[in-house]
Protein backbone atom coordinates (compact mmCIF):
# COMPACT_ATOMS: atom_id res chain seq x y z
CA UNK A 1 0.00 0.00 0.00
CA UNK A 2 1.77 3.34 -1.14
CA UNK A 3 0.36 6.42 0.50
CA UNK A 4 2.13 9.83 -0.90
CA UNK A 5 3.65 12.15 1.75
CA UNK A 6 1.79 15.33 1.73
CA UNK A 7 -1.25 13.03 2.58
CA UNK A 8 -0.22 13.17 6.61
CA UNK A 9 1.21 16.63 6.10
CA UNK A 10 -0.27 19.89 8.35
CA UNK A 11 0.99 23.04 8.42
CA UNK A 12 3.00 24.16 11.80
CA UNK A 13 2.83 27.71 11.13
CA UNK A 14 -0.63 29.52 10.92
CA UNK A 15 0.25 33.24 9.66
CA UNK A 16 -2.61 35.39 9.74
CA UNK A 17 -2.17 37.76 6.17
CA UNK A 18 -3.44 41.23 5.52
CA UNK A 19 -3.14 43.01 1.82
CA UNK A 20 -3.39 46.03 0.52
CA UNK A 21 -3.88 46.50 -2.99
CA UNK A 22 -2.14 49.51 -4.53
CA UNK A 23 -1.91 50.56 -8.17
CA UNK A 24 2.00 49.27 -8.42
CA UNK A 25 2.18 47.15 -5.74
CA UNK A 26 0.76 44.57 -2.87
CA UNK A 27 1.90 45.23 0.48
CA UNK A 28 1.68 42.29 2.37
CA UNK A 29 1.35 41.77 6.59
CA UNK A 30 2.10 38.11 7.92
CA UNK A 31 1.43 37.55 11.60
CA UNK A 32 2.13 34.71 13.03
CA UNK A 33 0.48 32.23 15.42
CA UNK A 34 0.80 32.96 19.07
CA UNK A 35 2.36 29.85 19.63
CA UNK A 36 5.20 30.16 16.94
CA UNK A 37 5.60 33.84 17.61
CA UNK A 38 6.26 32.70 20.99
CA UNK A 39 9.04 30.16 19.76
CA UNK A 40 10.71 32.53 17.13
CA UNK A 41 10.96 35.58 19.48
CA UNK A 42 12.85 33.23 22.21
CA UNK A 43 15.12 32.34 19.55
CA UNK A 44 15.70 35.66 17.72
CA UNK A 45 15.47 38.47 20.22
CA UNK A 46 18.59 37.55 21.64
CA UNK A 47 19.38 39.95 24.41
CA UNK A 48 15.50 39.69 25.33
CA UNK A 49 14.23 43.47 25.24
CA UNK A 50 11.18 42.78 23.06
CA UNK A 51 12.77 44.59 20.05
CA UNK A 52 13.82 43.14 17.25
CA UNK A 53 17.16 45.38 16.05
CA UNK A 54 18.62 44.68 12.47
CA UNK A 55 20.89 41.67 13.72
CA UNK A 56 18.14 39.85 15.13
CA UNK A 57 15.74 40.52 11.78
CA UNK A 58 18.36 39.43 9.61
CA UNK A 59 18.74 36.16 11.69
CA UNK A 60 15.13 35.57 11.17
CA UNK A 61 14.85 36.57 7.55
CA UNK A 62 17.74 34.30 6.59
CA UNK A 63 16.55 31.46 8.60
CA UNK A 64 12.88 31.30 7.90
CA UNK A 65 12.17 33.41 4.84
CA UNK A 66 15.43 33.21 2.72
CA UNK A 67 14.34 29.31 2.13
CA UNK A 68 10.99 30.46 0.67
CA UNK A 69 12.41 31.50 -2.19
CA UNK A 70 12.99 28.03 -3.49
CA UNK A 71 8.99 27.94 -3.92
CA UNK A 72 8.85 31.64 -5.16
CA UNK A 73 7.89 33.09 -1.44
CA UNK A 74 4.58 30.70 -1.36
CA UNK A 75 3.32 33.66 -3.68
CA UNK A 76 2.01 32.59 -6.71
CA UNK A 77 0.96 35.15 -9.64
CA UNK A 78 -0.74 35.35 -12.89
CA UNK A 79 -1.64 37.89 -15.28
CA UNK A 80 -3.58 37.40 -18.70
CA UNK A 81 -2.60 33.52 -18.55
CA UNK A 82 1.00 34.24 -17.78
CA UNK A 83 2.63 32.84 -14.62
CA UNK A 84 5.13 36.18 -13.32
CA UNK A 85 7.46 35.91 -10.65
CA UNK A 86 6.68 37.99 -7.40
CA UNK A 87 9.76 39.16 -5.09
CA UNK A 88 9.10 41.12 -1.76
CA UNK A 89 11.40 44.15 -1.06
CA UNK A 90 11.33 46.35 1.74
CA UNK A 91 11.07 43.18 4.06
CA UNK A 92 10.78 44.21 7.65
CA UNK A 93 9.86 42.22 11.11
CA UNK A 94 8.57 43.26 14.34
CA UNK A 95 7.09 42.21 17.63
CA UNK A 96 3.57 43.38 18.11
CA UNK A 97 1.65 42.60 21.49
CA UNK A 98 3.82 39.54 21.71
CA UNK A 99 3.40 38.24 17.91
CA UNK A 100 6.31 38.02 15.01
CA UNK A 101 4.78 40.47 12.49
CA UNK A 102 6.32 40.18 9.09
CA UNK A 103 5.75 42.84 6.47
CA UNK A 104 6.68 43.35 3.37
CA UNK A 105 5.94 44.99 -0.68
CA UNK A 106 5.58 42.81 -3.93
CA UNK A 107 6.19 45.79 -7.02
CA UNK A 108 3.95 45.27 -9.44
CA UNK A 109 2.45 47.59 -11.96
CA UNK A 110 -1.52 46.07 -12.84
CA UNK A 111 -2.65 46.53 -16.38
CA UNK A 112 -4.89 43.14 -16.83
CA UNK A 113 -7.19 41.49 -14.42
CA UNK A 114 -4.51 39.00 -12.60
CA UNK A 115 -4.93 35.93 -9.85
CA UNK A 116 -3.07 36.12 -6.65
CA UNK A 117 -2.44 33.43 -4.63
CA UNK A 118 -0.64 32.74 -1.20
CA UNK A 119 0.13 28.64 -0.69
CA UNK A 120 2.65 26.14 0.38
CA UNK A 121 2.95 23.12 -1.78
CA UNK A 122 4.55 21.36 0.99
CA UNK A 123 1.38 22.76 3.42
CA UNK A 124 4.39 23.82 6.36
CA UNK A 125 2.80 27.25 6.42
CA UNK A 126 -0.67 27.74 6.63
CA UNK A 127 -2.30 31.61 5.17
CA UNK A 128 -5.26 32.27 6.63
CA UNK A 129 -6.35 35.57 4.93
CA UNK A 130 -7.86 38.44 7.10
CA UNK A 131 -7.92 41.42 5.51
CA UNK A 132 -7.68 42.83 1.78
CA UNK A 133 -8.31 46.48 0.73
CA UNK A 134 -7.76 46.96 -2.73
CA UNK A 135 -7.89 50.06 -5.21
CA UNK A 136 -9.47 47.55 -7.60
CA UNK A 137 -12.54 44.70 -7.87
CA UNK A 138 -11.59 41.30 -6.65
CA UNK A 139 -12.80 38.57 -5.50
CA UNK A 140 -11.74 35.58 -2.74
CA UNK A 141 -11.61 32.18 -2.78
CA UNK A 142 -9.63 31.18 0.62
CA UNK A 143 -9.59 27.72 2.47
CA UNK A 144 -8.20 26.88 5.72
CA UNK A 145 -4.37 26.64 4.29
CA UNK A 146 -4.44 29.27 1.98
CA UNK A 147 -6.14 31.98 -0.10
CA UNK A 148 -6.61 33.55 -3.86
CA UNK A 149 -7.64 36.89 -4.90
CA UNK A 150 -8.96 38.01 -8.48
CA UNK A 151 -8.47 40.95 -9.35
CA UNK A 152 -9.70 42.96 -12.12
CA UNK A 153 -8.14 46.54 -12.68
Amino acid sequence: MGLHVTLFAHPHFFIETSLVIEKERLVHTWRFDRLNSKLLIFECDTDKNGILDAKEQAHFLATYIEPLRANQFNLFFQEAEIEQSLIPTSLHVNIENKRLVLSFFTPHDFKKPAIFCTIDATLYMAYQLESVQSVYAYEVQKSEYDFCLGVNP
